[in-house]
């Protein structure tokens, strides 16, 4: 090859190298999908007064899922768009970098939320969709515990009957409008939500509603889920700071972490709001159930409930504290100076503390910020002074598990 040839070749080389290079460079990386890992599923009931609450939480989910993988992290909120809309099912999703809220699927709202038929319909929907993953719901919404005090009388004898001739059972979660036009709500029942909610699907259960962390609930759940959390008092309507908590809820599983961050948004402040949360663990559930056996086992003597720390505002549904409550039916059924008071008291307070793994409560509770909350007297769940009789209330009381399992 001449020189002038040489030159010629070593032009063209180059020229090839350098189209090379900048076809490499101009070229646009495909970018990295990760593998789904966890999904959270929460089922609002926000046809109700709580609409426009629902909409800040909202907020707050997108804001803590802007920093998080959508990918990897599916968190699926099951809402009404608008009053007169039809509920749907969304996924969190990202749109140019921007989490939103992408429709998955719509329901027919003649069938309301608070029916247990929905409610697994909708569970079974999510659970299709990341059939493999690791699991949590949030119950977002009104609650009672497990009575509604708004429509059962304790002195209403057991006479009431529905249409098919079944007692009239008081409700427990839900408070969602029957109609677009009406103010008249409904509520589930929570034997029949436990029944709508599968055994051992998830791995966690928040209710981010009022009163839900009573031992009858806790008990009517304890095959749903490895970790319950919720509050024995009623919570603000700004509910859980979503983007504050969802984070340890994703990402390091830790819901006493998560937990404390509800408890200093509200108290955490120069003017502190009430606020109350237990987080359990409900594989140590029975043996509580174990202790409060015995215990009731002692005599039929109810404990007085004067000067006892109550979490209701409702005279007529009182949720005393469970174990003020139980501490006070073991001296109730025993004599000073018994060695079975002093140990069944240091069990039943291990059994406790074996099941409430983190608790937390403001200075003052809802009763008009007046009403102080002990702390030596706060154990993070709620009981009822069960009295007998035949009103509708201790009729329905004595349908739950936790009465079947204790009495």
């Amino acid at each position: 090859m001449t020189f002038a040839k040489m030159k010629i070749y070593n032009k063209l080389m180059m020229i090839v190298a350098l189209v090379a290079l900048m076809l490499s460079g101009c070229r646009k990386e495909e970018p990295s999908i990760a593998t789904p890992e966890q999904m959270v599923l929460i089922y609002a009931i926000n046809h109700n007064n709580l609409s426009g609450d629902l909409v800040q939480n909202e907020r707050q989910i997108l804001s803590a899922m802007q920093n998080l993988s959508t990918d990897k992290y599916k968190v699926l909120v099951y809402k009404y768009t608008s009053r007169n809309s039809n509920p749907a099912l969304f996924e969190v999703t990202k749109n140019n970098g921007e989490a939103v809220f992408t429709q998955v699927k719509e329901y027919d709202k003649s069938i309301l939320s608070v029916n247990p038929q929905r409610i697994n319909d909708v569970i079974e929907d999510a659970i299709a969709l990341y059939p493999n993953l690791k699991k949590d719901i949030f119950f977002w919404g009104h609650g009672n515990g497990w009575v509604n005090p708004n429509k059962y009388s304790a002195s209403k004898e057991a006479t009431s009957v529905d249409k098919e001739n079944k007692l009239v059972a008081p409700q427990s979660f839900g408070g969602e409008y029957v109609d677009d036009n009406s103010t008249t709500t409904e509520y589930v029942d929570i034997d029949e939500m436990a029944n709508a909610i599968p055994d051992n699907v998830f791995d966690a259960i928040w209710f981010d509603c009022c009163y839900m962390s009573s031992i009858e609930v806790a008990y009517q759940l304890r095959n749903k889920c490895n970790t319950y959390v919720a509050y024995p008092t009623e919570i603000m309507a700004d509910g859980l700071p979503y983007s504050r908590v969802l984070p340890y809820v994703i990402e390091s599983r830790d819901f006493k972490s998560a937990a404390r961050e509800l408890y200093l948004y509200y108290n955490d402040r120069s003017n502190p709001l009430p606020v109350t949360v237990a987080v359990m663990r409900m594989d140590k559930i029975e043996g509580l159930a174990e202790v409060s056996r015995r215990i009731f086992a002692l005599g039929d003597v109810r404990p007085s409930t004067t000067g006892m720390q109550n979490y209701s505002r409702f005279s007529n549904a009182p949720y005393w504290d469970f174990g003020q409550y139980m501490r006070e039916y073991i001296v109730a059924n025993t004599s000073e100076g018994d060695a079975l008071r002093t140990e069944l008291k240091s069990e039943l307070q291990s059994a406790i503390d074996n099941f409430v793994i983190y608790s937390a409560a403001s200075d003052y509770d809802f009763n008009y910020y007046a009403k102080p909350i002990l702390k030596e007297n706060f154990s993070g769940l709620s009981a009822h002074n069960y009295v007998g009789g035949n009103s509708e209330r201790e009729t329905f009381y004595r349908k739950l598990d936790w009465f079947s399992a204790t009495r």
